[in-house]
Parts: structure tokens; sequence; C-alpha cells
């Protein structure tokens, strides 16, 4: 079964790394919207899936960008495309497909596992959200004083209390 992901949820989540008028101006969204649903978790792992879209933002935006890695934003500024951007926007795109995951044990445990290979604030934020009864008070606390400990607030402030 295809991972329900929509053009515009993945437009979303690029127009803040990379302007609107870079989204708007090539089909990026498209790739990698399909690349997203073509997921499925019985014959891919989420490394792999990252592994995969990380490799295919780096290609595509260097070719997009005719190897400058340079965007404009849209406040009119230049952005250079780092390699920690382009990991840091990775892992948003895997937020797509971490949200679709439907909460049960063996996709907890993927996850769970995901979040201990990867720096994921996503991942953490799907525990946090439909996994969290699937942790001791204990654990679940000190999930939360990681996240606390390694993430500045604005990355949490919207989903943890």
């Amino acid at each position: 079964m295809a991972m329900p992901v929509d053009v515009e949820e993945v437009e979303r989540v690029l127009r803040p790394w990379l302007g609107s008028l870079f989204v708007s101006s090539n089909d990026l969204a498209h790739t990698i919207a399909e690349r997203l649903r073509a997921y499925a978790p019985y014959r891919q792992t989420l490394d792999s899936l990252r592994s995969d879209l990380e490799t295919l933002l780096i290609t595509r935006l260097n070719g997009l960008t005719h190897g400058s890695l340079t965007v404009v934003m849209d406040n009119y500024h230049s952005r250079r495309l780092s390699m920690a951007l382009i990991t840091d926007l990775t892992d948003d795109l895997m937020g797509l497909i971490f949200d679709k995951l439907t909460p049960f044990s063996a996709n907890f445990i993927k996850l769970n596992d995901y979040s201990m290979r990867h720096p994921s604030i996503n991942a953490l934020r799907v525990l946090c959200q439909k996994y969290a009864s699937y942790y001791t008070q204990e654990e679940f606390a000190f999930m939360v004083g990681v996240i606390k400990s390694v993430y500045p607030p604005e990355k949490y402030a919207g989903w943890l209390r």
C-alpha cells in the first residue's frame, strides 16, 4: 500500500528551507512525493529511505542550482545549502512518513530503533505524540529530558509540554 503523501505536504516542508520561488519553479516536490509514496515498511527500512532521500536531495539540488547549491529565499536573501541543512531538510521530509505510520508495536520498534541511530527531532516528535504509552514513565521522562537538552526550544515548543 502506498503512503498517502501529497505534493502539497512536500512543498510545505520544502518552502522554509528552499524558498517559495525555487519550490514552485521545478518538479523537486513531485519527485520527492513520488519517492515517499513508494515507501513500504515491509520492503525498505527507514534508514534506507532516509539515505535515498538525502542522496536524491543532494543530486537534484546540485543539478537544479547548476552546482551552486544556492537558492533565493522568500525574504530575497540567498541561502547556501550546506550538508547540515540538507540533513535537517531530509529529517523534516522523513517526518511526513513518520506521521503516516499507523501506531502499532512493529512501527514503534522501527521508529524507536531509527531514533537511536539518527539525530531526528521528527522521529522523537512522533514517538512522543503517538507512542508515549509504549514507554514507562521513567523512559518517557528520560526522552523528554534528552530532547530538551539537545534541541533548542523552538524545535519542540509546539508539541512537547
